[in-house]
């Protein structure tokens, strides 16, 4: 009776954990947990996809991901960012990191209103405040992992 017991009570600390860990690292919860493309846990990363659903009062945030194309202005320039949940536009005065480059990111989220036809077809974009690390791209490798957001 006593050896059930105790089988009982493993089977059940054993249940317990396996949920905490999978709600952890859960699918929605990689990016926020730093287990990305980064080491670097002192930050919060958000995901584009929470970014572009909720960029009310210009928040600054973190992003990561990979650099899919790039837009060269004279003074500054832009860069399209992916991560495994979306992609957005990413404008700078700094240097553009490379196309297929993995870039940790802090700017503040902006949205430019663009009316037409009675609708507002605008866009939430990003205004980069610093590259805080950036990994250069592999020769050869494909420019999003296997799995990852393309469109």
């Amino acid at each position: 009776m006593q050896d059930m017991r105790s089988v009982k009570i493993r089977v059940l600390q054993f249940s317990t954990t396996t949920l905490l860990l999978g709600g952890l690292f859960g699918c929605g919860h990689v990016a926020q947990s730093g287990l990305g493309l980064f080491n670097n846990r002192s930050v919060p990363i958000t995901s584009i996809s929470d970014l572009q659903q909720s960029y009310e009062g210009n928040p600054t945030v973190y992003l990561e991901g990979k650099v899919a194309s790039q837009a060269p202005f004279v003074g500054s320039g832009a860069y399209e960012l992916r991560d495994a949940t979306g992609k957005i536009w990413v404008f700078t005065s700094q240097n553009l990191p490379d196309r297929g480059d993995e870039v940790l990111i802090k700017g503040k989220v902006q949205y430019q209103s663009i009316p037409f036809a009675g609708k507002d077809l605008g866009e939430v974009f990003l205004q980069q405040q610093e590259q805080l690390e950036r990994k250069p791209a592999k020769k050869g490798a494909p420019l999003l992992p296997e799995g990852s957001y393309e469109q």
